[in-house]
């Protein structure tokens, strides 16, 4: 039976309103002596600002840090984040892992439930409509942190759903500190120069890897997070342009991917190849996946080639 875990200290509009918590308070008992020394030198504030409109990602929402060092994060974008997260989650477990160790002649932990593949999907086609436009998380109906059975398959995937977003917030919060602790901000100011600014984003985003994986949980656990971080940003629009401001999504990618090093083996291979498959769709760019793979990295290289 579906109950709501929300209690009284959970402030806020959406569902994810429910791990707000769970964001800074990992982030603190991973790193508290970091965060305070920031704080001593003034880079950084000794609070985060959490924004509860009902508002588009395109109105605002995503994280930013200003010139005073507070950070700024959006409902509206922690639920895009924990949709990607569950989304990818279950695809990955349910159409790669199960078919794969059945083709092994292995036995998978469970049989594949097409039922919940097609409301994740669902769930996902909601998350990407929170890009252009606001509107409410049906909590009834689709899977969310707040109002679930804990005890169903959709409840399993939940609660590590919500393990794996806490991580990846935790990442992106990493990459805005890391702009106050090398005085980014400053340096834009002074310079004012497009490629420096690029720069400094591939160098937040090193950081950001680098810091986080110092006090992992779970080391695939922590690469993944890392990537989805960045991946998730794909879906804004139908190329992998970073614009002005940001370098290209795959030269981020590759960027943090290279700080860990994965074999060709690592789960994060199978992750990137379902988000290109469905950025694939969903702007109808036609990447052909044909051909022969010995991985998924192969599969995933093949992809992006096309871009």
């Amino acid at each position: 039976m579906k109950v709501s875990v929300k209690k009284d200290v959970h402030n806020g509009i959406q569902p994810i309103r429910v791990l707000k918590h769970n964001i800074t308070t990992r982030l603190v008992n991973r790193n508290e002596k970091y965060i305070q020394e920031l704080q001593v030198n003034s880079k950084l504030d000794n609070k985060i600002t959490y924004h509860g409109e009902n508002q588009s990602l395109f109105e605002g929402q995503t994280p930013f840090i200003n010139k005073k060092g507070t950070i700024s994060i959006h409902e509206t974008f922690l639920s895009y984040i924990w949709i990607i997260c569950y989304y990818f989650f279950v695809l990955y477990e349910e159409i790669l892992v199960i078919p794969d160790t059945i083709r092994k002649g292995g036995k998978p932990r469970k049989k594949q439930n097409k039922e919940l593949c097609e409301r994740a999907k669902e769930l996902f086609d909601y998350g990407i409509s929170l890009i252009k436009t606001y509107s409410d998380w049906d909590k009834k109906y689709f899977p969310n942190p707040e109002y679930y059975d804990k005890d169903d398959e959709e409840g399993w995937y939940i609660e590590r759903t919500n393990d794996l977003f806490v991580e990846v917030m935790n990442f992106i919060l990493y990459h805005e500190m890391a702009h106050a602790e090398l005085e980014h901000i400053k340096k834009r100011k002074e310079k004012n120069l497009i490629d420096d600014v690029k720069e400094m984003e591939l160098e937040a985003d090193r950081q950001a890897a680098d810091k986080i994986l110092l006090s992992k949980k779970s080391q695939e656990m922590t690469e993944l997070s890392i990537v989805i971080g960045v991946a998730s940003l794909i879906f804004f629009k139908n190329n992998l342009s970073g614009g002005k401001l940001h370098p290209d999504i795959d030269i981020r990618l590759n960027n943090v991917i290279n700080v860990f090093k994965p074999n060709d083996e690592h789960p994060l291979w199978a992750i990137l190849y379902l988000f290109l498959k469905n950025w694939s769709n969903q702007f109808n760019l036609g990447l052909d996946e044909k051909g022969s793979y010995d991985n998924y990295k192969q599969l995933y290289d093949r992809l992006l080639s096309q871009v």
